[in-house]
């Protein structure tokens, strides 16, 4: 049986929150056996990625149903953005309170904080729109949120691929295979991006309800 989709990406993020709280590593070799790795942080951070993605999948009911299945997804929307914001404020405190390494990295980068000042923007039109019952934004604002917080720790690693002990450089493929995979990329992906504006642009507006007479 397959896992589902969501304990495959909270088993990701609880990896994220495991290099985030810092791994232990001895000679440049992770020493932690084989569940040193599993903190409550870590929990905590595939948990916060679940109700992230349940945000975003109501945000996507709202947009493209209408009806039931719309008003259903509203209320669903206003539980899961409180959810998702105490698990935000929780993880920020956190790492203020146990002065994980990664503060440093920005006090030593001020740029960092543009990624949470848009995260906190699309906050605040996330909560209008949800007062306005507006259907259309809240998709927006959330992946707005999950981009500025993905774009924070991929900053604040950088240029780090296991922080603060592998550089990307060190981790790289040899430079003949990232060749390879660079011109492979620059056919496919093209190919994939033209593929979804198609799928999108098929399946655009709302799903209407129809009631048949007989």
């Amino acid at each position: 049986m397959r896992p589902a989709p969501c304990s495959r990406a909270s088993c990701r993020e609880s990896t994220v929150g495991a290099l985030v709280e810092g791994l232990q590593v001895t000679n440049g070799q992770y020493s932690g056996g084989d569940f040193g790795w599993l903190t409550p942080f870590a929990v905590l951070c595939g948990i916060g990625l679940c109700l992230g993605y349940a945000l975003l999948g109501a945000c996507w009911l709202v947009k493209k149903c209408d009806g039931e299945v719309r008003d259903a997804a509203h209320r669903q929307i206003r539980v899961l953005a409180q959810a998702v914001l105490v698990f935000l404020v929780f993880v920020f405190a956190y790492a203020l309170a146990e002065h994980l390494p990664i503060l440093h990295r920005w006090i030593d980068r001020p740029y960092l904080f543009v990624y949470p000042t848009i995260g906190a923007v699309a906050a605040i039109v996330l909560a209008l729109s949800i007062l306005r019952h507006n259907d259309h934004w809240p998709l927006y604002t959330v992946a707005a949120i999950f981009v500025s917080g993905f774009g924070t720790l991929a900053l604040s690693f950088w240029p780090y691929l296991i922080p603060f002990v592998i550089t990307i450089d060190e981790a790289a493929a040899p430079p003949s295979s990232l060749m390879f995979m660079f011109w492979g990329g620059a056919v496919v992906f093209p190919l994939m991006l033209l593929y979804t504006l198609i799928s999108y642009s098929v399946f655009r507006g709302k799903i209407r309800t129809t009631v048949v007479h007989s």
